[in-house]
């Protein structure tokens, strides 16, 4: 009696083996996994940088969740505003973004430079335990926000303002402004 229940345990763990084998085979379990690339990838509305990120055409302009233009002036994650992505690894961030981390000592670096109506794909990092909010003080560009929880990076798309001049940003979480998390942006 004790070898015919060995037996059946043995022939249910062989079934349960070949049906993960024939599981990982037929979903691609067994591919290696793909070379994570630092430039994005094309879709059918345009190139996007971060995966999550809004898209940009071959014009330069970022598009919204309608693939319409994204505003700089509406509510942030609303349908009309460049969405950020979800938290993402720091190898998944392009070479050609501009890379900022915050923490309770501030924002790293405090001031970065763009052109003037370029697109612009951002990454903010949390280098330390706190959750943090990227924000820019103007109300032009209100809709550009990033929402990051401690150590997470997360990153943005959107097209810089095409007026030159210097565009204040701070940490929107209460009190993380006035111990010094803040800087500007450069539009050149």
């Amino acid at each position: 009696m004790e070898q015919k229940k060995n037996i059946w345990v043995w022939i249910v763990v062989g079934v349960i083996v070949l049906a993960v084998i024939v599981y990982l085979a037929l979903t691609g379990g067994f591919k290696a996994p793909a070379e994570k690339s630092t430039e994005g990838t094309q879709t059918e509305q345009g190139a996007v940088a971060v995966p999550g990120a809004s898209p940009v055409t071959e014009e330069g302009t970022v598009l919204n969740t309608q693939g319409e233009e994204a505003k700089n002036d509406v509510q942030p994650g609303s349908p009309e505003a460049p969405q950020q992505s979800n938290p993402i690894a720091a190898d998944e961030v392009p070479t050609s973004a501009t890379k900022v981390t915050v923490s309770a000592q501030g924002f790293s670096p405090a001031e970065f430079s763009v052109k003037a109506g370029a697109a612009v794909t951002l990454s903010v990092t949390s280098a330390d335990t706190q959750t943090h909010i990227f924000l820019f003080d103007d109300p032009s560009l209100s809709a550009v926000a990033v929402g990051i929880g401690p150590g997470e990076t997360r990153a943005i798309t959107f097209n810089a303002p095409t007026t030159k001049g210097e565009y204040a940003f701070h940490c929107d979480v209460p009190g993380h402004a006035g111990r010094g998390e803040a800087g500007k942006m450069i539009v050149q």
